[in-house]
């Protein structure tokens, strides 16, 4: 068995630049060495509010690890992420991953067909069940590039990574007769998703305690990064599909009786800021004011530490700012 490892060393150091390498970061195949890890990845996601969406499906095709074909991926799996809220995912698979580090998943949408070969592949549901397609530059399928943390596959070990597809980042609307809704552009849509490695984040659990959603409207909590807040530049649309919030880390929706959770933060320091919205005589969702909180906890200063939860105990005070 050595002497076949050290020839197997040998061959990939000869053909590596024909080859761009054997089980390192740039060919995150399976190595037949047997010098392989496991690698599990799940996807979650932060919500759209929109009283006439009922589901939000994506057709995902192919998982790729720095830019390779993941064998670990059995597809094509469509997944309604508008049902994996609060912290609850979605496995897009589980298998062998050469010993070594990564810095990049890639999503292959099929925008066309969902996994049972019917159109559209990514679409939103109405509450009628009729279907908005989503599609990006009128293209079939997209290959969606995520950026994220270093992860180390360890030989013989495993790690587990959560890619987390931010509605409110990821979609617009659109004047259109048949469609209301579309794909943001192409960079837009990369940069509204992220992975973590999993057992390096952690979670914010907050509760309103004088939250009324028929007084104070529908309320969503958005978490930066601390002191990257910048209330004149967030509540305004930003880049082609004009995005609110766009700098935010993650985003949760504020539920009836208080509550919310933020999760899949990566270990440091965060802010939190509450916008409600206004529902409209269409049933979208338009942004209201953005709301003063006081209580037992600062939301300018929130230490997430790995695996824990940070719980939050809070006082809607009043209006920090009226955005109308």
């Amino acid at each position: 068995m050595k002497i076949y490892k050290l020839k197997w060393a040998a061959l990939c150091f000869a053909g590596a630049l024909a080859l761009g390498g054997c089980g390192t970061a740039d060919d995150p195949g399976v190595d037949p060495t047997g010098s392989n890890g496991k690698l599990k990845v799940e996807i979650t996601d932060a919500p759209i509010d929109e009283a006439s969406v009922k589901g939000v499906f994506v057709t995902v095709t192919e998982v790729q690890v720095n830019g390779q074909k993941w064998e670990g991926f059995q597809g094509p799996k469509t997944v309604n992420v508008l049902e994996l809220q609060g912290g609850k995912t979605a496995s897009l698979g589980e298998g062998d991953l050469s010993a070594g580090s990564f810095d990049k998943l890639t999503l292959v949408l099929n925008h066309e067909k969902d996994a049972s070969g019917n159109a559209p592949g990514c679409y939103i549901l109405r509450q009628d069940n009729s279907k908005n397609k989503l599609s990006l530059s009128g293209s079939a399928t997209s290959n969606i590039d995520i950026a994220g943390p270093r992860v180390d596959v360890p030989e013989g070990g495993s790690k587990e990574v959560v890619v987390d597809f931010d509605l409110r980042k990821a979609i617009r609307e659109q004047a259109s007769a048949s469609n209301e809704y579309a794909f943001v552009t192409k960079g837009e849509l990369q940069s509204s998703l992220r992975f973590v490695q999993k057992d390096n984040a952690g979670s914010i659990k907050g509760k309103l305690n004088n939250y009324n959603a028929s007084t104070n409207g529908k309320a969503v909590a958005y978490v930066y990064k601390k002191g990257s807040f910048n209330q004149n530049t967030e509540v305004k649309g930003q880049g082609d599909s004009q995005i609110k919030f766009k700098n935010a880390v993650t985003s949760a929706k504020v539920n009836a009786d208080g509550t919310f959770t933020a999760a899949y933060l990566p270990e440091g320091e965060y802010e939190l800021h509450v916008a409600t919205y206004r529902q409209e005589s269409s049933g979208k969702l338009a942004l209201n004011a953005l709301l003063n909180l006081g209580g037992g906890a600062s939301v300018n200063s929130i230490s997430v530490k790995a695996n824990t939860q940070t719980s939050l105990t809070l006082s809607v005070t009043g209006i920090l700012g009226d955005l109308l």
